[in-house]
């Protein structure tokens, strides 16, 4: 088993934990916030098991009928991931809005509810460490993707923490607070997500690698002309169509 793939499957074991977790605390508790999070970690699995597709997809050699091999798969995970992201977070801004509006809230604050958010912090805090090094070992926009959505699940996370110490001090509100900033956070992190792999999918131009590429060609020397020199990329690599004039 590759190491993308044994990455990938320790992000789905440890998704259904945390469905699982924050899913009872929430419903024992009668905490949005807590029910909120249940949703993210819900995409977090969708997000974790598209990423063992991709990256196994996306592995695959070139061939006569993708000549520039699969990587694109990664980023059409990572897009379908964004499109989870703003159902959950509208679903959640209509639940946290209507819960303030009609000031109620009945939510109990519990010593184990502290508990396992206190886990869910250092779980969410691994997470995003082993993901964003992952991406940066294998330049996966995939794996890139699951770092900032684990990082958006360790703010929602926190932000559960401060709604239970509101609750406990006697603000109700602070739990449906804390549920609306959860579904601030997905809508930003969506937004991001489809920017980012919109852009690759529609082949634009990476600028920087462009202007290097086009720095390189041009000092090999005199007698040379560049006519042509486009560029595309794709799960972290860059493919280059270059024409070049000689005397």
């Amino acid at each position: 088993m590759s190491p993308q793939r044994r990455i990938a499957l320790v992000s789905v074991a440890a998704a259904l934990v945390l469905v699982g977790v924050k899913l009872a605390t929430g419903l024992a508790t009668g905490s949005l916030g807590f029910l909120s999070e249940a949703a993210h970690s819900g995409t977090d699995l969708v997000a974790a098991l598209l990423t063992l597709f991709a990256v196994g997809v996306a592995g695959r050699p070139a061939d006569p009928g993708h000549q520039y091999g699969h990587g694109k798969a990664e980023h059409l995970a990572a897009l379908a991931e964004a499109s989870f992201l703003v159902v959950v977070s509208l679903v959640i801004s209509y639940t946290a809005i209507r819960r303030l509006a009609q000031g109620t809230g009945d939510v109990e604050a519990t010593w184990y509810a502290f508990l396992v958010v206190a886990v869910v912090i250092a779980i969410d805090a691994s997470r995003t460490t082993v993901s964003l090094r992952a991406s940066q070992r294998f330049r996966s926009p995939a794996f890139g993707a699951s770092a900032l959505h684990f990082a958006s699940d360790l703010a929602g996370s926190t932000a559960v923490l401060f709604g239970l110490l509101a609750t406990r001090a006697g603000y109700p509100e602070g739990d449906a607070a804390a549920a609306l900033f959860v579904a601030v956070l997905v809508l930003a992190a969506a937004a991001r997500l489809i920017r980012r792999n919109v852009d690759v999918l529609m082949d634009q131009a990476p600028g920087d690698e462009v202007d290097a590429a086009r720095t390189a060609i041009e000092a090999l020397g005199p007698g040379l002309t560049l006519r042509r020199l486009r560029m595309r990329r794709a799960a972290g690599r860059h493919f280059a169509d270059v024409v070049i004039g000689v005397a």
